[in-house]
């Protein structure tokens, strides 16, 4: 999308999740205490 109404457009229509594409999001069950322990949070 190059415009505003063009990125609300592929919000609306889209059918892939924007969190789809976060590596976090699939990392190994835990990550996210391992983390927060590590500091990132």
């Amino acid at each position: 999308a190059r415009s505003g109404p063009e990125r609300i457009e592929e919000m609306m229509t889209g059918r892939v999740s924007e969190r789809s594409t976060r590596i976090i999001d699939h990392d190994q069950e835990g990550s996210m205490e391992i983390k927060k322990r590590e500091g990132y949070f």
